[in-house]
């Protein structure tokens, strides 16, 4: 069947691999393996080969809940096809909300981490408005204009980011890994739920799976991906618990950052000012594809063109920016959506498998 999005917005099945980037690397990159240490000390990277193999389960659901019904529909037209038009589209709006604020805490993290690291004067609303504009340029282009951005996020990773860590490597003492089992279950399980936040946004697919060209064909670059991102947090927490002592990674907040200050070279005596300012394409191409997710649904439920509900959404970062004035109101947010994507992962996706799968079945 032919797909019902027309052909000039298409991708093709190679470029899922710089959205699923995107979608799953964040600022938390760079202090996730503070908190993942003060919850189960070095044995946390259990936590990430745990988290890695479950995405490798509820990554299959999702192409099996999209393939099961006809080409060309995302996940809104699935809800109100088992669900009803009411219902649907209550799930649909929970959904929409859903990456507004997936984009908005990687927003206010990202500027958080200038405040904190290279501008600590700066007025927050100033910066916040240049990045909207940048951020409303992407998403207005289209799909295929986030997808190029994305591109060159990954660009930016595999050529900077990846080596800077690596470069620590002589600094660092392997024996710190020892004793390799030393906490229970239930820490390791509290750490994983601690590293799936990093991984949330990978469910983007839900939404923007129409839009490549013949889909099935991008489930081995999904899954190939999703293994790359799972050995890259891998490398880097192991580097962290390698180089700093367990006492210092729970009293240091960026530990990713930290370690960048050791390198110096002939042009940048600050490396981890340059990884900042090199983040900016990565976390605007994470930023500008939750949105364009989120305007995908407004669209879908109440038939809003994408550019207006795009304002509406930008307008309301930087109401939020403004009044957000208190740390732990961010941090509860956050805290929120981390709950919320625990649910919709390992709760709504496995629902709507077995649904899907059942109706197919049904029907047949």
């Amino acid at each position: 069947m032919k797909n019902a999005v027309d052909e000039k917005y298409l991708i093709s099945p190679f470029l899922i691999v710089p959205l699923m980037y995107v979608s799953m690397v964040g600022v938390g990159v760079l202090n996730f393996q503070h908190e993942m240490a003060e919850l189960a000390g070095y044995n946390a990277y259990i936590s990430v080969v745990l988290v890695g193999i479950s995405i490798h389960l509820i990554l299959w659901m999702i192409y099996k809940i999209l393939s099961s019904n006809q080409e060309g529909v995302d996940v809104t037209a699935i809800n109100i096809t088992c669900f009803g038009k009411i219902v649907g589209n209550i799930l649909n709006f929970a959904i929409v909300l859903y990456f507004f604020f997936a984009a908005y805490i990687e927003f206010y993290a990202y500027i958080e981490v200038i405040q904190i690291w290279v501008f600590p004067s700066i007025k927050i609303l100033p910066i916040s408005a240049i990045l909207v504009s940048f951020i409303y340029y992407t998403v207005s282009g289209g799909f295929r204009s986030v997808t190029g951005l994305s591109f060159f996020g990954l660009l930016m990773t595999l050529i900077f980011i990846i080596p800077e860590n690596l470069s620590v490597l002589p600094y660092t003492h392997p024996l710190n890994l020892m004793p390799l089992f030393n906490h229970s279950i239930t820490d390791i399980l509290l750490s994983s739920k601690s590293m799936l936040f990093q991984f949330l946004g990978f469910e983007a697919l839900l939404l923007f799976y129409p839009f490549i060209k013949s889909p099935a064909k991008s489930q081995k670059w999904a899954h190939l991906m999703v293994l790359f991102v799972t050995l890259m947090y891998l490398m880097i927490i192991i580097i962290t618990f390698m180089y700093f002592s367990e006492g210092q990674l729970r009293e240091i907040s960026w530990p990713t950052l930290n370690m960048l200050k050791i390198i110096e070279g002939p042009v940048f005596q600050r490396v981890e000012y340059l990884a900042i300012s090199l983040w900016l394409l990565k976390n605007l191409s994470g930023i500008s594809l939750r949105l364009w997710c989120a305007c995908r649904g407004m669209k879908t439920i109440f038939q809003i063109k994408p550019r207006a509900s795009l304002l509406t959404f930008l307008v309301g970062f930087l109401i939020l920016e403004y009044f957000l004035k208190d740390h732990s109101i961010f941090l509860w947010i956050s805290e929120c959506y981390s709950d919320v994507g625990l649910y919709f992962i390992y709760g709504y996706i496995p629902i709507m498998f077995v649904v899907t799968q059942v109706r197919k079945k049904w029907r047949r």
